[in-house]
């Protein structure tokens, strides 16, 4: 309960009423609990989209759902969105596009990828007819590709908090969070095929990043939230209709 608490704290912005003495330990291994926290915000998002629909339209549901979700992560995968594709596609050399994922301020192309994903978020949501289900479980397969990132990279900096999951998370705990992953699908059994998809399309995003960079960062892993989620609606939208 200690690291799920500890994993809420970190993801999420939910004003939790504990102080928790974390050690690196308890980051490491409480990476299991990343589809959980999903779970947990997939709901609120849910909850929200289907209390506004009542009162109002898909449309603006589907625009205060992808503003809550910015809203109850801080903006922390965004951010990390925003670093990637500033650094990675800088076309510099390893180092520097290191160097530039560091830097705070957001440069052209970091700007660019958060309206167009932001974008392609509200106009996919718009666009499916009942999404509640498909809004749970999006953020629970976002965050379990941040486990399979994590459990199958190495680090591409020597320090960073990126360093808590990477070449940290083990085998065994990318299977747990698979695991959880899959039995939370009883919701909605064919969206299985989803996850299968964006899966496979995370691994293909991994090994691009990792043609440039030989490795991944805490940033990338943020990234991976990010565009996980954005495949996962476009998935769902071509292959399984509205």
């Amino acid at each position: 309960m200690k690291r799920l608490i500890l994993m809420l704290q970190f993801l999420t912005k939910l004003p939790l009423p504990f102080e928790i003495n974390a050690t690196e330990e308890d980051f490491s291994k409480g990476v299991i609990y990343f589809p959980v926290v999903g779970l947990i915000i997939g709901l609120l998002m849910a909850g929200i989209f289907y209390g506004v629909s009542l009162i109002s339209n898909s449309l603006i549901a589907a625009v205060l759902v992808v503003a809550f979700e910015v809203f109850i992560t801080g903006g922390l995968h965004l951010d990390g969105l925003a670093d990637t594709f500033d650094g990675l596609y800088s076309y510099r050399d390893k180092d520097r596009m290191l160097e530039i994922m560091k830097d705070s301020r957001v440069g052209t192309n970091g700007v660019l990828v958060l309206v167009i994903s932001l974008t392609l978020k509200m106009a996919l949501l718009y666009s499916i007819s009942d999404p509640v289900k498909v809004i749970i479980l999006m953020p629970v397969v976002s965050r379990c590709m941040v486990v399979l990132t994590a459990a199958i990279s190495k680090y591409a900096r020597e320090k960073g908090m990126g360093g808590f999951f990477i070449e940290k998370t083990s085998k065994g705990q990318l299977v747990v969070a698979l695991l959880i992953t899959a039995v939370l699908h009883i919701i909605k059994p064919e969206l299985l095929f989803v996850t299968l998809v964006v899966l496979v399309l995370t691994l293909i995003y991994r090994y691009h990043v990792y043609s440039k960079i030989d490795g991944v960062t805490g940033d990338v892993l943020g990234a991976i939230v990010e565009l996980s989620e954005v495949f996962y609606l476009m998935i769902y939208v071509l292959v399984l209709g509205v």
